[in-house]
């Protein structure tokens, strides 16, 4: 049972501790956002788009949807974030869990918001030279907009690979720690800006058949996803113009 200040796993007080700190990134970032309203009022997937090595990424859209939508937002993470047990309590409150498509239903079933990043970590080691260049989509978040029959809101942000450029990915740590580890360029994030843009929602009985959701549906809404993805990301770093100077 949820206590005082929580709401299914999120803890209010947390998550507020955790919005002052995402602020100041936000600040730094010199964030610019675009198309908030598409994101509909009831239980939405949104997928979002990896960029840099830091979580940047996840801190700017948090404040976004925290502050500017003032609503909860519930993030499926990778399981290595519950291997140690108080980033895990942390990680718990602040509602990120380890995805599956059962729990992510009974989420979307309260009528709030959902955030993947189909890309996986991955996305976030990306070297420098592979900017904004996606990695293969995860099929996990068609499984779960499919069985929820919810929108996805595809989201996408830019910013994060020149803010934390990475030289290189460590591959043979796959087999330690289930993901290539970054090798950063620099520690010191550079004073990039950052879009975050929210794109239409695309809605999964667009894809359906009468037998419902079989693998090929799935296959398809994934597939489709990655190509908008990637073509709306490449149009908005076009759009954003220089990452450092505003033109």
């Amino acid at each position: 049972m949820d206590g005082p200040g929580e709401k299914a796993g999120i803890d209010d007080g947390v998550a507020e501790r955790v919005a002052q700190i995402y602020r100041l990134v936000r600040r730094y970032s010199r964030l610019d956002v675009h198309g908030l309203d598409s994101i509909p009022e009831g239980p939405a997937l949104l997928v979002a788009n990896h960029t840099g090595w830091t979580g940047w990424d996840f801190a700017n859209l948090y404040t976004v949807i925290h502050d500017d939508l003032d609503r909860d937002l519930f993030t499926a993470v990778h399981p290595n974030w519950f291997k140690l047990d108080r980033l895990a309590e942390v990680s718990r409150r602040l509602g990120m869990y380890e995805a599956s498509v059962t729990e992510t239903v009974s989420i979307l079933d309260g009528d709030d918001l959902v955030l993947f990043f189909p890309e996986g970590e991955a996305g976030s080691f990306k070297p420098f030279g592979d900017r904004y260049r996606l990695e293969p989509f995860q099929p996990g978040f068609a499984r779960v907009a499919a069985a929820a029959a919810v929108p996805i809101v595809p989201v996408v942000i830019v910013g994060g690979e020149e803010t934390h450029p990475t030289l290189t990915r460590l591959e043979f740590t796959k087999d330690l720690l289930g993901v290539g580890l970054p090798v950063p360029a620099t520690l010191l994030p550079l004073p990039v800006r950052w879009r975050i843009e929210v794109l239409d929602p695309v809605h999964p009985d667009e894809y359906m058949t009468p037998e419902g959701a079989d693998r090929d549906v799935v296959e398809d809404l994934r597939a489709d996803m990655a190509q908008l993805m990637q073509r709306e990301v490449q149009r908005v770093v076009d759009d954003r113009g220089h990452p450092f100077v505003e033109e």
